[in-house]
């Protein structure tokens, strides 16, 4: 399984187009594999936005208790102290309603429903591209 969520990723120039916005978008990348962390970092950043990491999900949501606001949230499955999924249903039990998207390495459905279903707005499989990005972002801006 690709993707859940949004509708189909397809790579036409149109998809590529993002909607202006007036004020930059903010994205939290939670993410503890360093590597992967840099990658979406670097995507993000060439789409405008501006990007803050946490390495795990505990991170994240001391980062909203802190104060912090983010209008997209990319947090992966599998990491330390705090995983995606407790992770995301915490931010969504003290109310965040920023996009929450998962980002991860499993591609088994069951894996990807009980991810879904912590609270996610949608769900890919690692790692993320222009065209998985261009659509978070259209998203992100319809809401």
């Amino acid at each position: 399984m690709e993707k859940m969520g949004f509708g189909n990723v397809t790579s036409t120039s149109k998809t590529m187009k993002i909607i202006d916005t007036e004020k930059k978008i903010s994205v939290l990348i939670v993410e503890d594999d360093l590597l992967i962390q840099k990658i979406h970092k670097v995507m993000m950043t060439k789409f405008g936005t501006e990007v803050q990491l946490a390495t795990n999900g505990k991170e994240a949501v001391d980062l909203f208790l802190s104060g912090a606001s983010f209008d997209l949230v990319l947090t992966d499955l599998e990491m330390p102290i705090m995983d995606g999924i407790e992770a995301t249903k915490q931010l969504r039990s003290m109310g965040v309603t920023s996009m929450i998207v998962g980002v991860t390495s499993r591609n088994q459905d069951s894996e990807i429903q009980a991810f879904m279903n912590a609270g996610l707005n949608a769900c890919y499989v690692k790692p993320l591209n222009a065209e998985k990005v261009t659509v978070v972002l259209n998203e992100l801006k319809n809401i």
